[in-house]
């Protein structure tokens, strides 16, 4: 699991070395920097490997206990109703040095780029040459090969897939197994801004002004978006679903039926997959479904 730390003791030694805490004793070094202001240490540049988190959830036997796949398996969460989903283009951070080019990606630098992918996942020398090919296979468009613009489309499903919604899908999946009710979303839209390219889908955390309701207030320093109409309903309709959900573990509230134009038909149960429901279209707004993109749930 990439957002889990399995390497602690490195990152944090790294990060006392650059606030001149580092010492021969973790004891003294951990003293060290509790007395550093807060902002030295988050100002800190630690870089970790590609494609994973220098800070971040550790499995330390206290706080987490174990492995979180494990403490699903044991039944740690089944108490719980979830709400989890995905944006369509969770990964744009890793091909955001293409954003600026209109012509996309070159056949060289996609090539590249999952041969790096697969040398800073996968330690093993045996498969590597299969396994790059296989995901080249996978993510080319061959109705359209030489489009530079789709490679890169397809790129960014890529590191989507790998990164998010394999994850996501594979936690909603397993806490439906033991009957317990998962609404999964996918969050198609963002807030129009100059930095962002036009060819660029809904990234990691645009969802976010939709849930606390943003758009109604209008732009900010930390989301300096051009909210118009569509975006002041959408946001109303994520935070009825989420505030829905909160307070009865149904996103379509006691009741049920349809909001801001969005309906969830069905309430949990009488499926053969009776606790897994996804509502792709509900966070689109216009009322036309979305192409279903290549992580959707069916």
């Amino acid at each position: 699991i990439w957002s889990v730390n399995y390497q602690p003791l490195k990152y944090t030694r790294l990060l006392a070395a650059k606030v001149g805490c580092e010492r021969a004793d973790t004891g003294a070094a951990v003293e060290c920097l509790r007395r550093q202001p807060f902002r030295a240490l988050v100002d800190q540049d630690v870089q970790p490997a590609r494609y994973h988190v220098a800070f971040g959830p550790v499995v330390d036997g206290d706080v987490v206990p174990d492995d979180p796949e494990i403490l699903m398996q044991q039944g740690e969460f089944l108490n719980y109703d979830i709400l989890i989903g995905v944006n369509q283009g969770e990964g744009l951070k890793f091909v955001e040095d293409s954003l600026e080019s209109e012509d996309g990606i070159s056949a060289s630098y996609f090539d590249f780029t999952v041969s790096n992918f697969v040398d800073n996942l996968y330690g093993y020398p045996e498969g590597k040459d299969i396994l790059r090919e296989t995901i080249k296979f996978m993510y080319t468009d061959w109705a359209d090969r030489d489009n530079g613009e789709m490679r890169r489309k397809t790129l960014l499903a890529l590191f989507t897939d790998h990164q998010w919604v394999a994850p996501a899908v594979a936690t909603a999946k397993l806490h439906a197994e033991y009957q317990s009710p998962v609404y999964f979303y996918t969050f198609y839209h963002h807030c129009q801004t100059d930095a962002r390219p036009e060819w660029a889908d809904a990234a990691h955390g645009d969802e976010i002004p939709y849930v606390f309701g943003v758009p109604m207030v209008g732009a900010t320093d930390l989301f300096p978006c051009n909210f118009s109409k569509n975006d002041v309903m959408l946001s109303a309709v994520v935070m009825t679903y989420w505030t829905n959900f909160a307070k009865t573990g149904w996103v379509g509230g006691s009741h049920g039926g349809v909001i801001g134009g969005v309906g969830v038909s069905t309430r949990p149960g009488g499926t053969p997959s009776p606790r897994l429901h996804h509502f792709p279209t509900s966070l689109h707004p216009g009322g036309t479904p979305s192409p279903r993109p290549r992580h959707d749930v069916p």
